[in-house]
């Protein structure tokens, strides 16, 4: 039985940087319908990692250029709870 956080901070390894501010981690959240068809459309016309990387910055608030700074393996961490709700079937948590 899944059960999905609905937010989580990601710490990252190399914290980000971008006009004098500074990022020492990266809060995401369930994604909403217009980010996961941003996603998709991107996955389409582009590849999975730059569709993920927009989705990313669309779900966090920080831009796609500071996100091209981004350690792979806090990218990973960031891939890894989004496509939990991307990947996300109702069925398997034994609720209708």
């Amino acid at each position: 039985m899944a059960v999905l956080e609905q937010t989580k901070s990601i710490p990252l390894s190399k914290p980000l940087e971008l006009a004098n501010v500074r990022y020492e981690q990266i809060d995401l959240k369930e994604p909403v319908l217009s980010e996961v068809e941003q996603f998709y459309e991107l996955q389409r016309s582009k590849n999975g990692m730059a569709a993920m990387k927009l989705l990313i910055a669309l779900n966090s608030g920080l831009t796609e250029k500071v996100l091209g700074g981004l350690a792979y393996t806090d990218y990973r961490k960031c891939e890894d709870y989004l496509m939990g709700f991307l990947t996300f079937n109702p069925s398997e948590t034994g609720k209708d």
